[in-house]
Parts: structure tokens; sequence; C-alpha cells
């Protein structure tokens, strides 16, 4: 994965952001709502684009800072990429851009079914701190909350 490069996302990205997320979630958010995402002064969104295939999005994440707070909003990994560790620099790359804008603590929700992800972002410092029921549809889901309190 020499060929991966980390950048800010535009509202050019919207298709290729769509695309990922598409691939990867049971409710996929429309492009329309990445265009948007991309406008907001508030949101961050990390790409991960592949150089040698003709800057390819094959991943991004995203997170508005509020404040002190960054609240991970989505996370997705094209299928293709998965299981190399893109997922975890991906994280790191956003965590410390973050930072440099005073981020000093971090929120998500996840899937409690997905364990893989729990894993990802306990490895980097989250802790579970409850659910919210039915957060999730599609299969209908409680949403683990997760906190970093020091990044």
């Amino acid at each position: 994965m020499s060929g991966i490069v980390f950048r800010r996302m535009v509202q050019d990205d919207a298709d290729g952001v769509a695309k990922v997320e598409a691939a990867c979630m049971p409710v996929p958010w429309s492009r329309q709502s990445f265009w948007e995402e991309a406008s907001h002064t508030d949101a961050h969104y990390l790409l991960a684009v592949d150089t040698e295939k003709d800057d390819l999005i094959v991943a991004y994440a995203g997170c508005w800072v509020l404040a002190n707070e960054g609240h991970i909003t989505n996370v997705a990994v094209e299928p293709s990429y998965q299981g190399m560790g893109l997922g975890r620099r991906l994280m790191q790359e956003l965590i410390e851009q973050v930072k440099g804008l005073g981020v000093d603590s971090m929120t998500l929700e996840v899937r409690p079914s997905n364990l893989r992800a729990i894993g990802l972002y306990t490895s980097l410092g989250f802790r579970s701190v409850g659910q919210r029921p039915k957060y999730y549809t599609n299969p209908v889901e409680a949403a683990e909350i997760m906190w970093n309190t020091s990044l």
C-alpha cells in the first residue's frame, strides 16, 4: 500500500466517497450528504487515496469538531482494501489532524456487532461508556458509545 496518501475531502470528492460508503454500509449516506458535509467548516473529512489507481478514493473518515471535542461521524474502507491496516492508519492520521485543531477528546458510535471496528477503536484508546438503543436500522441495533478523553 505504498501508493496510499491522505488528504482532506473537498466537495468534488462526494461521488468517490459515496461509492465507498455504498460498498460498506447497509444504510449508506447519499452523494448529496457528503457534498454538504464537505462544505461545513466544522466537518473534517479525511480521505485515503490510491495514487497507483488514478487517485481512487479507497477509504474515508469524518469528524465534526466542536470546541475541544471531535465526534466521528463515519469511517469506511473499501472492501478490497480491508484487512491491511488502512483503517488504523486513517484513524491515526485523523486523530493527529484534529488534535492540531485543539481537539483533546473524541467520541463515536459503533454497532455492538462490529467487533472488528470496536477492536480498532479500543486499540486507539476509545472506551465504551454505554449504548443508544435502536440507533441503527437495517438491522435494528443499539449503538455502542465510545470515548477517548486523553488524546
